[in-house]
């Protein structure tokens, strides 16, 4: 399932500068729809005795939202896809979303069935401010289920409204693995038909200023007969509650044209470190004893200008890292997709400071994650990335032989968010990698 959602990530990011007025690599770049931003998840989970200690216990999850509109290339918060147009109302993407299987918390790193579900999607625009979407999905081991949505967005003053309702299909082999848990109990339950649950909500966001904005989300879920039928459910409805933060475009301003900002690649190299990322920061780095190393290669796509009204570039990264293989462990592939932010200090030399937020996959887990877990614990190959960066202008340095070449330093960080996230296993615990990069941009 993570395996898909890998390829993903780096493939589709291919298509991110369609919006542009050329092609990929154009002179040319204009601002287009964007934001980066966190939420928390609350809901009751629905299991109850034997499999729970008691029935609606709650649970949360800190989750990473992402959005980008490109022409064809999209994210929506925690879903990413590729959608092409049919006619002016109609049209078709394949997409991957995040889904929560909101089992107990004690029971989350043990199991872990959180995950991206690939599926396709048709969306047929009404008007200006609804549509309706039609979804064919499955997790990866062909569980299907669908789901029909209606959604209505209105607009007061700095609000953005849209209230939802959806309906979805679960086969019974969701409902078997899902509630009948069948994979995570040694008394599963006999199969589970199909059914269908009922699902009513609002997202809600608020503009407070220039680029900030207030995020949040109320749903409740009626879930189906034969869900409800399995001993290891408990509650037949669910709450959902979400309440975030993001930085996303300044509602009230008409996007840039021609940005100054230019595109870039970024090839770094650098070693582990069994140091926390508070101590990285607070200059006190201890080096991995098994000299674990990585290589990473980064495209920067321009987002915008601007950030708060300041000088801030903003891109989209996505990229690919390979950890050598060592003594301790065998070559492992990561990828990663990111917005980044960079704020230029000017100097006589031009220096500038980076912060990159986003999510990280590995192929499996690296020998530096593993001895970072507590005993018992299972670590997730899906993580939140971190990146601090500093960089400076060779340019500046040695003359416009050099223009367009930055060298700098990067911390190279993954993260499960200290046991906040049930979609990256419950646990403490990640990698960090001092690293040395060359960045070009073009």
């Amino acid at each position: 399932m993570k395996r898909l959602l890998s390829l993903c990530l780096l493939g589709s990011s291919l298509y991110a500068s369609e919006n542009n007025t050329t092609t990929l690599f154009s002179a040319t770049y204009n601002e287009v729809p964007w934001g980066m931003g966190v939420a928390y998840r609350t809901t009751n989970s629905p299991y109850g005795r034997p499999f729970a200690r008691q029935g609606g216990e709650s649970t949360s999850s800190f989750v990473q939202l992402l959005y980008y509109q490109g022409e064809h290339f999209y994210m929506d918060g925690t879903e990413m896809g590729y959608r092409a147009k049919i006619t002016d109302n109609l049209s078709l993407a394949t997409f991957a979303r995040l889904r929560f299987a909101d089992f107990p918390e004690d029971l989350q790193n043990r199991y872990q069935m959180d995950g991206y579900d690939p599926g396709l999607k048709l969306r047929y625009k009404l008007n200006g401010s609804s549509h309706a979407d039609l979804e064919v999905m499955t997790d990866m081991r062909s569980n299907f289920y669908g789901n029909l949505s209606y959604y209505y967005t209105y607009t007061w003053g700095d609000f953005d409204i849209t209230p939802y309702g959806t309906a979805t299909y679960k086969s019974s082999g969701f409902n078997t693995r899902y509630y009948g848990l069948t994979d995570v109990t040694e008394h599963p339950t006999q199969k589970l038909g199909a059914g269908v649950d009922l699902t009513a909500g609002m997202d809600l966001w608020y503009h407070v200023a220039s680029n900030f904005y207030l995020y949040g989300k109320a749903q409740i879920t009626l879930l189906n007969s034969e869900a409800t039928n399995s001993p290891y459910v408990s509650e037949d409805q669910q709450y959902q509650y979400w309440l975030g933060m993001a930085f996303r475009n300044d509602k009230h301003k008409t996007f840039l044209r021609d940005l100054k900002s230019k595109p870039y690649f970024r090839i770094a190299y650098g070693f582990a470190t069994t140091s926390d990322l508070a101590e990285i920061l607070g200059l006190n780095t201890v080096p991995d004893p098994q000299k674990n190393r990585l290589t990473s290669l980064f495209y920067g796509h321009p987002l915008s200008d601007t950030l708060f009204n300041l000088p801030v570039s903003v891109y989209l990264t996505p990229g690919i890292a390979w950890h050598h293989n060592s003594d301790v462990q065998h070559d492992i592939t990561e990828f990663i997709l990111a917005m980044k932010a960079y704020y230029t200090i000017q100097l006589p030399w031009r220096v500038r400071i980076g912060l990159a937020s986003g999510i990280s996959y590995v192929s499996s887990i690296t020998y530096i994650e593993k001895v970072d877990m507590d005993p018992g614990e299972q670590s997730s190959k899906l993580f939140q990335h971190l990146g601090f960066s500093a960089d400076i202008s060779l340019k500046d340095m040695f003359g416009e032989r050099m223009n367009g070449l930055w060298l700098g330093y990067d911390i190279h960080h993954r993260s499960a968010v200290f046991e906040q996230s049930s979609q990256y296993g419950r646990l403490k615990g990640g990698s960090n990698y001092n690293t040395v990069y060359l960045q070009y941009h073009f």
